[in-house]
């Protein structure tokens, strides 16, 4: 689990106080606000080291923008299952996305949990609650501070609902199936200083989140008072179950409601590999409104030497990219393991030919999620 000795590093370093900001609860979402967000899956930022009066320039992130909108949660389809919530929110493009359920004191924004999809990707939407609620957003915020949280899911299903192909793979054959969720988690006010991206500057709080997920499965085996639950983990080979660690790093401020930007970079270079950030109806060759739906589009259409491909809202596999001549003709392909539902991937095209193309992708089954056009300019 987490080591508490991370929080020695972050106190080592001194800088100036003079000019950093404290984030209130004025910034906590209320029923009404809609939460607008672009989510860049390859950026090029420099993070900077922890300490005071950082500048930090991310305009040049790009991405596709998605709306959410936060309601009284009264009006939630799955209120029953959380009924303390006050607030819950949903994507406004696409309602089978799921409902986020939360509970708010003057202190914290809690995340009670969710109704959505299920963590093995079986297709399901199952309910997830977080025991014991777990702060997404604390108030007052300054420098330095210094908060953990543990919190425990376990989600339980009857094995029925899965198709057959699913249960077939199993190594026995249940009556119900569970995930166990541990997580524990460390936030670390590092930094403070300026944020820029497209279409605005912010005075920020930056805050270092450590998260290690524990995920265990179980299948129920046996009849009445002699059936047990049965700890499969191990021998079932799924690559979302075990120990899982994610670094972020989330920007706030007072001037707006979402994050500013939250940063999630890789586990050992602490490279950034994924930006949400706030949408300020920024200029961008992308055009695109994220549905929830599995997709894949170009940018920029038309393009001339190089094209950038972004992956979206697909399970966690690997899947084949292929470039067309209007033919039908393949012309190139390569293959990719995604990890996160987005990523973006760059391919070079000095050496295509001027016309149009058609783009498709695939998934380790050979089933195409979708096909699309390219053209292709050259000066």
């Amino acid at each position: 689990m987490i080591k508490k000795l991370h929080i020695f590093f972050f106190l080592l370093v001194f800088s100036q106080l003079n000019g950093q900001i404290t984030v209130s609860n004025a910034t906590f979402p209320v029923a009404g606000d809609t939460l607008r967000t672009a989510t860049d899956a390859m950026p090029s930022i420099d993070l900077l080291g922890p300490g005071g009066d950082q500048d930090w320039n991310f305009t040049n992130l790009s991405g596709i923008v998605q709306e959410q909108l936060v309601r009284n949660a009264a009006e939630g389809e799955f209120f029953s299952e959380f009924p303390n919530a006050e607030l819950l929110l949903t994507t406004l493009a696409n309602v089978d996305a799921g409902e986020i359920y939360y509970n708010v004191t003057t202190g914290t924004y809690d995340n009670m949990g969710y109704v959505g999809p299920d963590p093995a990707n079986f297709g399901l939407n199952l309910v997830a609650r977080f025991n014991p609620q777990v702060p997404e957003r604390r108030a007052p915020m300054n420098f330095f501070d210094v908060n953990t949280a543990d919190t425990d899911v376990v989600i339980a299903f009857d094995a029925s609902i899965l198709p057959p192909e699913v249960t077939d793979s199993l190594p026995v054959a249940p009556d119900s199936i569970r995930f166990r969720i541990a997580a524990e988690r460390l936030d670390v006010v590092d930094a403070w200083g300026t944020l820029s991206i497209p279409g605005g500057t912010y005075d920020v709080l930056r805050e270092k989140r450590i998260e290690e997920r524990e995920t265990r499965m179980d299948v129920l085996v046996g009849i009445g008072p002699f059936s047990e639950w049965v700890d499969i983990t191990d021998i079932i080979g799924l690559d979302f179950l075990g120990v899982d660690t994610t670094i972020t790093y989330n920007f706030f401020s007072n001037d707006a409601k979402e994050p500013i930007a939250v940063v999630t970079v890789d586990n050992t270079t602490e490279d950034p590999i994924f930006v949400e950030f706030k949408s300020n109806d920024f200029v961008s060759s992308v055009n695109y409104i994220n549905t929830g739906k599995s997709d894949l589009f170009a940018s920029p259409n038309p393009a001339i030497n190089e094209v950038r491909f972004e992956f979206l809202n697909l399970k966690k596999g690997v899947y084949k990219l292929k470039i067309y001549n209007i033919l039908g003709v393949e012309v190139w392909s390569d293959k990719y393991s995604i990890i996160n539902n987005h990523r973006a991937i760059r391919v070079d095209l000095s050496d295509f030919r001027k016309g149009t193309y058609l783009y498709s992708l695939e998934d380790d089954r050979g089933k195409t999620i979708t096909t699309k056009r390219l053209i292709i300019l050259k000066p």
